[in-house]
């Protein structure tokens, strides 16, 4: 038995946010709004999954920077200790609006006492720009806050919240759908039985 449910809130400036005294650069710590490079625009999405799952093992298949595999993903690169602020993995991503190599910078992971974890992560800042394939533009930086709530025992809510600069669009739309793999299509829980609860499995 599935119980997966996501809802995805996609926002797209229309304004380009440039440099400005009262802005700070675009960074993992910088907040929002933020200012992006010049002639770029910010855009921010927001994506919330609930999990039939307890905090922790929803933590235990998620939070480990180098193993994907429950987002369809296997780095074909890594540096630095694993799940240390500092260490990068390096995926190639296969989207509607082509494939791409895109190196992440692992900037934050913290462990709650709920069984919950906050993790954060950017793209590499020397692998920017990264130009569109189809020429019209290119990814200027997005920086990932990925994080769990346990809301009762076997629930648990999943939100990750993205914001970025880009110059143009790929394929006319939204570039977040480059980043299609963090909705969790690859996870899914079944019932084992009363005592055990919800259990996690990769599809």
């Amino acid at each position: 038995m599935r119980s997966v449910a996501t809802l995805s809130i996609f926002i797209l400036a229309s304004t380009a946010f440039t440099a400005t005294a009262s802005l700070p650069a675009c960074s993992t710590n910088s907040g929002t709004p933020c200012s992006c490079p010049p002639g770029s625009e910010y855009a921010e999405s927001v994506t919330f999954t609930v999990i039939g799952a307890a905090a922790e093992d929803v933590t235990a298949l998620t939070s480990d920077f180098f193993e994907t595999a429950w987002l369809g993903l296997v780095p074909f690169a890594q540096s630095g200790p694993n799940n240390r602020p500092g260490s990068t993995r390096s995926s190639t991503l296969q989207t509607a609006a082509g494939v791409y190599n895109i190196t992440e910078k692992l900037t934050k992971l913290s462990s709650l006492p709920d069984g919950a974890f906050i993790q954060r992560f950017e793209q590499l800042k020397s692998t920017l720009p990264l130009e569109y394939y189809a020429k019209n533009g290119s990814f200027q930086g997005y920086w990932i806050t990925f994080q769990t709530e346990s809301v009762f025992q076997y629930e648990t809510v999943v939100v990750s919240s993205v914001y970025s600069c880009a110059t143009g669009h790929p394929l006319g739309g939204s570039f977040f759908y480059l980043l299609e793999p963090y909705a969790l299509r690859h996870v899914d829980v079944w019932r084992d039985d009363h005592r055990k609860g919800w259990r996690l499995t990769l599809i």
